[in-house]
Parts: C-alpha cells; sequence; structure tokens
C-alpha cells in the first residue's frame, strides 16, 4: 500500500511538466551575457518571467484550462520561494520578498499582455522591466522572440509547451 494514498491531479503532473520547460527555456545561453540579460538573480527571474509569463498568458486565453493556469503559478512560486531560500534569504524576509516577486510577477504579464499587439510597445516594456531603462540593444531581439513563441504556442496543442519544441530558439 502507498504511504500517500492521494493521487495527484492531472493539472498538477501538467503543470510540473510546464514549469520545467520553462525552466529550460528560460535557462538558455543565448539569454545572458554582455549586451544581453545580466546573469544575475535579478536577470534570471526577468528571463523566468518573460517565460511564465507567456506560459500563463496562453493557459488563461482557454478557459476549460483554468486548473492548470493555477497549478503552474502555484509551482512556478514555489520554485521562486526555494529560489530565495537557497540565495540566503531568511524565513522572516521570504514572504516579504514573495510579495514583491508576485507583484512583479502579474505586473509584467499584464504589461507583457497588452503589448503583444505592438512590437515597439512589447520592446519598450521589456527594456523597462529587464535593464529598467527606455531602450536596450538587446530589447528588440527579445520582443522578436517573445512575438515568435506567441506565434507557436497560439498555433499549437497545449501539451507542445510542456517540452522544449514548444519554446523555440531565440
Amino acid at each position: 500500500m502507498p504511504i500517500w494514498p492521494f493521487h495527484r491531479s492531472r493539472a498538477d503532473a501538467d503543470a510540473e511538466a510546464l514549469v520545467s520547460a520553462v525552466t529550460a527555456a528560460s535557462r538558455r545561453p543565448d539569454f545572458y551575457g554582455e549586451g544581453r540579460v545580466a546573469d544575475t538573480m535579478e536577470g534570471r527571474f526577468e528571463v523566468m518571467t518573460i517565460h511564465g509569463a507567456l506560459a500563463l498568458l496562453r493557459l488563461q486565453a482557454d478557459p476549460s484550462l483554468k486548473p492548470l493556469a493555477q497549478a503552474f503559478a502555484d509551482r512556478l512560486f514555489s520554485l521562486f520561494d526555494a529560489g530565495l531560500r537557497e540565495a540566503g534569504t531568511s524565513d522572516t524576509a521570504v514572504p516579504k520578498r514573495m510579495h514583491k516577486l508576485a507583484s512583479d510577477f502579474y505586473g509584467r504579464t499584464d504589461a507583457y499582455g497588452a503589448a503583444l499587439a505592438d512590437p515597439a510597445a512589447l520592446e519598450a516594456a521589456l527594456a523597462r522591466n529587464v535593464w529598467r531603462l527606455e531602450s536596450h540593444p538587446f530589447a528588440g531581439s527579445l520582443a522578436a522572440y517573445v512575438a515568435n513563441v506567441t506565434r507557436v504556442q497560439a498555433d499549437a496543442p497545449i501539451s507542445a509547451m510542456f517540452a522544449a519544441e514548444g519554446w523555440p530558439s531565440l
């Protein structure tokens, strides 16, 4: 007899696969380096947020995927929490930092979602959030990548996002 008698829901299993795919896409070296996104905790959060926002926007486009969207967000924020703790954030500071990260994540999700139809607005939103600047040389390439991922994922089944193939290269 198993120790844990409950089965994970399909949404939980899919959310785990989706978070893994988002994490893998966010860790690609093409995003980081000189003239690109800084390879720091903040830079990695920004790239993870871009991918997480794209996944969440795609899930929110289909009301039947609401349980998966919630499970994905829960799992993603558990990952952020674990990252803070591994980085040495104290137990008393984690809730405050998580509140700020959640606010940043959902604010960026709204900004990117609103700017997807306008390449210039998307580039400006990325420059403002990732580099805290009005513009950045890499922001155009990153905006083109975000637009491409959005197109690819809109034309594919949700299950495509659970694998590397659902996240085209930069």
